[in-house]
């Protein structure tokens, strides 16, 4: 949570939250533009970030996926039925050891990423932005993730995030130091930003 006016603006500093990653470790449909981003990161030595949570949303992800696809294609569940019970999953041995794997691809493919956590200070800070706007508990780990880290750009396909992490940004005085987009958007707000290495 450091000054960040006499940064380098050769090299950005990006945080990357759970949905981005997604997008490159599933391939998702829609998804071309953060795996262009990361590929961009890896070959321009950017810094690129992201939360040990985030990692942990990514297996929680992956194992509610599993859950539901048992329930409803194996299993024959009903909607309502997997839906009252994807809180109390009962995943097998194997099923969860597919679960690291997702996240263990994720970490091979993408060596440079750096995983941080938030420090007792970062905790504080998040209780009070939690507090002070509208976005979800784990948006606001990745915001104050990306915060504490002094990350020039947190990248993410989430629009809700986006749009209340930049409200909260701008009346804190933080948005010229750090701001938030899609991966589209990356290398048009990092040259409004002023970094010329793109």
């Amino acid at each position: 949570m450091s000054n960040s006016a006499d940064k380098s603006k050769d090299k950005p500093s990006i945080y990357i939250d759970t949905g981005v990653a997604r997008d490159v470790t599933e391939r998702r449909v829609g998804g071309d533009a953060s795996i262009e981003l990361l590929g961009h990161i890896r070959s321009k030595g950017w810094s690129c970030k992201m939360s040990v949570f985030g990692l942990m949303e990514l297996v929680n992800i992956e194992q509610e996926s599993i859950f539901v696809n048992k329930r409803y294609f194996i299993e024959k569940r009903t909607l309502d039925e997997i839906i009252s019970a994807r809180r109390n999953r009962n995943l097998t041995k194997e099923e969860l050891e597919r679960s690291f794997k997702y996240i263990e691809k994720f970490r091979r493919d993408y060596p440079f990423v750096k995983y941080v956590n938030l420090s007792d200070a970062g905790w504080s800070l998040a209780i009070v932005v939690a507090s002070d706007c509208n976005l979800h508990a784990a948006d606001v780990i990745h915001l104050v993730s990306a915060w504490q880290e002094d990350c020039d750009l947190i990248v993410t396909d989430d629009t809700f995030f986006i749009s209340e992490a930049k409200k909260y940004l701008q009346n804190e005085g933080i948005w010229n130091r750090l701001k938030i987009c899609t991966p589209e958007q990356c290398y048009t707000v990092l040259a409004e930003m002023g970094f010329t290495n793109l």
